[in-house]
């Protein structure tokens, strides 16, 4: 189910610039914050929260930075891409000199329509947002629970570190398809350009066929890799 309704798409959300995707709706990422303009916007956050309840922080749109654009460092604030996760602050530590770790739980994806520059006393810029995710959208087969649970209990992504979490989502009939595709893309995608298709793609049918593709990719690298095994190397020479 999209969480688009827990944001009030008529009001500006702060931008939080990143070099990659870092944060997939229902996920939640650690942040350590640093620089002033965005210590100021975890506060700002934070400040409309009422005992603590993170549904009452304004949310904040983690946004990929678009370095297919040279020119951008040099006007300015840098661009970024179009789709965002929007998530809001869980936890929040404030060091003493400042500096935050955070928190944030992603809600839902959205796109970008029109930008406003940090102005005035506000450092950081915000952005008019509009969802990407229909809540009329249809969930993913059941087969794809099955055909994820056969991938990641082979004998070669069974070893992969990560793949343990996942498996146990797998199994939990009370965790939707839709969730677990958002969790298997944040834990076991790690090609940016794959992983920002995964973020601005709005049907999770997609997006499952997405995850699926990109473990079986995996799957078969590790094959193609344990062929070439140091031990079949000829005598003084490697396969490189």
């Amino acid at each position: 189910m999209s969480g688009s309704f827990l944001v009030d798409f008529d009001q500006p959300i702060p931008i939080f610039p990143l070099h990659s995707v870092v944060l997939f709706p229902q996920t939640v990422q650690p942040l350590h914050i640093f620089e002033r303009r965005y210590r100021q916007m975890v506060e700002d956050s934070t400040a409309n929260s009422l005992g603590g309840d993170s549904e009452d922080g304004t949310p904040i749109a983690l946004a990929v930075l678009d370095v297919s654009d040279p020119e951008g460092s040099l006007t300015g604030e840098r661009p970024v891409r179009p789709v965002v996760c929007i998530g809001r602050i869980l936890q929040d530590e404030r060091l003493p000199d400042g500096r935050h770790n955070i928190l944030i739980h992603g809600i839902c994806r959205a796109s970008i329509r029109s930008i406003q520059e940090p102005d005035g006393e506000r450092l950081y810029r915000t952005a008019l947002m509009r969802p990407i995710e229909s809540p009329q959208s249809s969930s993913p087969s059941p087969v794809v629970r099955n055909a994820l649970r056969r991938l990641l209990s082979g004998d070669r992504l069974s070893r992969m570190h990560a793949s343990e979490a996942v498996r146990s989502w797998i199994d939990r009939e009370d965790v939707p398809i839709e969730t677990l595709i958002e969790m298997a893309s944040f834990v076991l995608v790690k090609d940016d350009s794959i992983r920002y298709r995964l973020l601005e793609e709005p049907d999770p049918s997609e997006r499952a066929r997405i995850v699926h593709s990109e473990l079986e990719r995996i799957d078969r690298l590790v094959m193609i890799g344990e062929r070439q095994s140091w031990r079949k190397w000829p005598r003084n020479l490697s396969w490189n």
